[in-house]
């Protein structure tokens, strides 16, 4: 689907529609806990930056991918984010994806490889059943553990340790 006809539907807010790749998916409505990871982490973002949680992304056609307008869970951006008024049309520094129970990591890699096209530096991917995270920077994946540390050049004086996130959500 064009990117300028998704963004006219009159549901797409509603029904939580994104474009992935040219092709419309409903994103899975949070849980409890998928919420409220969003908010501790762009809590935690927004000590460094400025983080927002389900900005609408315009991604433009790149390379062999179609255009995208996903939500991501979190955006975060290190200075002059979108106006409060606006869609993020330049990639943020960080994306968070956070899976919900419908989904599994393989249901996410398309919207990776927008998030990569589309020139973010850094998309973590949080399984909270696992309880790890799936780091993409510099075309590169790792999986961060336990005591292991959160951290990224493209959210400057953010650090965590996965232990500590998950512990954090546990308490709320």
């Amino acid at each position: 689907m064009p990117l300028v006809t998704f963004l006219a539907r009159p549901d797409i807010d509603d029904a939580r529609l994104e474009l992935i790749d040219g092709e419309v998916f409903e994103k899975p409505m949070p849980t409890w806990g998928h919420g409220s990871l969003a908010l501790i982490l762009g809590a935690l973002l927004n000590e460094v930056g400025f983080a927002a949680v389900e900005p609408r992304a315009i991604i433009p056609p790149a390379g062999n991918l179609d255009a995208s307008s996903p939500l991501p869970d979190v955006a975060f951006y290190r200075n002059r984010p979108p106006a409060l008024d606006e869609w993020m049309t330049r990639a943020p520094d960080v994306v968070v994806e956070i899976l919900s129970p419908s989904q599994e990591r393989r249901d996410l890699r398309a919207k990776v490889d927008a998030y990569v096209a589309f020139g973010v530096g850094s998309v973590w991917v949080i399984s909270p059943p696992t309880s790890d995270i799936d780091v993409y920077e510099h075309g590169t994946r790792r999986t961060i553990r336990a005591n292991e540390v959160l951290a990224s050049p493209y959210a400057p004086g953010f650090s965590i340790t996965v232990a500590d996130l998950f512990d954090r959500l546990r308490r709320e």
